[in-house]
């Protein structure tokens, strides 16, 4: 059978899972439509990867529920992956691919015999197997080095043919966990595109675990933000391009983010305002996630709209004193990231008067005054019923 000719193998998953780690629960309510891709995004240790191993069955669950939907219409079937008294289904018979950072080709083997070994482990006769996973090779570029073993590949060939073997075994969902953290610069375009392709030629469901933002643009529809083993935001990645809702997602996008207090406006009026410590930032609240006044919440800007002040000049504008974290110059214009979460992207002119003559540095104290603040709700809770 080419692989040009296979039919699409995405299945419907749905998961409502709870895993017990020593620091914190895991706890995560996913649904996946057929041929969907979700991106689960957050910070190191937020839980990310512990969920695709209980997805793939390598993590056992405390509570829940796992299945997937094959088929359609009158033909669908639900399968019971794991759920409350039941045995639950070995990771070779759920239907589910794992593809880690790491390859982790057989060394033994070499490309052809690595790509067909999920077909073998399935039933599949050698002639059969060794002719798909041929084609496969083909596809990814390497058919020319079919006999020969991993050890001779670039880290980027040796994942192009990780993701042959993945695609291959022809599997209902596919679990990829940061799949181009460990490429060059040079091989990630290759294999990103790749990817992209594949995925959408052959409809396999897909959850991705990622750091970028670019990742989940290109590679999915619908994003998952997790924190601290909860989960923070729903919404499309171009939504946490333009308004993101949550801590990692406004960092992962380029925004500045600050902790504070909802409180009244300065000058009384009926729009609410960021209390951090003594001072007033006047503020916006995002129409869907709007802080309820007295309660913890975030003020979203993005640099542009934070000015920089000398610590001496309040110039009549709310601002909070920062100490400088990070500097970087590109392109005519100056990047300056404080400790309170604020930053600003100025002039470098306008970086020398907050300094009093040069640029800002490591270390250096300095005032942040955003022009435009958006206002959510701080979600440090776990997400309401489930």
């Amino acid at each position: 059978m080419n692989a040009g000719s296979e039919r699409p193998t995405g299945a419907g998953l749905a998961a409502d899972l709870v895993v017990r780690r020593e620091s914190f629960d895991v706890r995560a309510r996913l649904e996946v439509p057929p041929g969907g891709r979700l991106a689960l995004l957050g910070p190191n240790g937020a839980g990310k990867s512990t969920i695709l191993g209980a997805l793939a069955g390598a993590v056992p669950l405390a509570e829940g529920r796992i299945a997937v939907t094959e088929g359609s219409g009158d033909q669908a079937r639900e399968r019971v992956l794991d759920a409350p008294g039941r045995r639950s289904v070995p990771t070779h018979l759920r239907g589910i691919t794992l593809l880690e950072q790491r390859p982790l080709l057989f060394p033994h083997l070499d490309l052809v015999a690595n790509v067909a070994f999920g077909l073998r482990a399935r039933g599949m006769g050698r002639r059969q197997a060794r002719a798909l996973a041929l084609d496969w090779l083909e596809r990814v570029g390497l058919a020319d080095r079919a006999a020969q073993r991993p050890h001779r590949l670039s880290g980027g060939q040796q994942q192009r043919v990780a993701l042959a073997r993945a695609f291959a075994a022809g599997p209902s969902v596919i679990l990829l966990d940061e799949p181009f953290a460990a490429l060059d610069a040079e091989s990630t375009p290759r294999v990103r595109g790749l990817l992209t392709r594949e995925l959408a030629r052959t409809g396999t469901t897909a959850l991705l675990v990622t750091h970028q933002l670019s990742d989940a643009w290109d590679l999915a529809d619908r994003c998952v933000v997790l924190e601290s083993g909860t989960i923070r935001e729903r919404t499309a990645p171009e939504q946490i391009a333009t308004t993101p809702r949550s801590r990692f997602g406004a960092r992962l996008a380029g925004f500045g983010v600050i902790e504070g207090m909802c409180a009244p406006a300065a000058d009384g009026a009926a729009r609410p305002a960021l209390r951090v410590g003594d001072t007033l930032l006047p503020g916006a609240p995002d129409p869907d996630a709007p802080p309820p006044r007295g309660e913890s919440a975030l003020g979203i800007a993005a640099p542009e709209d934070v000015d920089l002040l000398p610590l001496d000049d309040h110039r009549g504008r709310a601002g909070v004193v920062g100490q400088v974290i990070g500097v970087q110059a590109s392109a005519g214009r100056v990047r300056i990231e404080a400790d309170n979460g604020l930053i600003a992207q100025v002039s470098p002119d306008a970086a020398a008067r907050a300094t009093g003559g040069g640029l800002p540095v490591v270390g250096s104290r300095l005032r942040f005054a955003p022009s435009s603040l958006r206002l959510v709700q701080d979600r440090r809770q776990d997400e309401p019923a489930r």
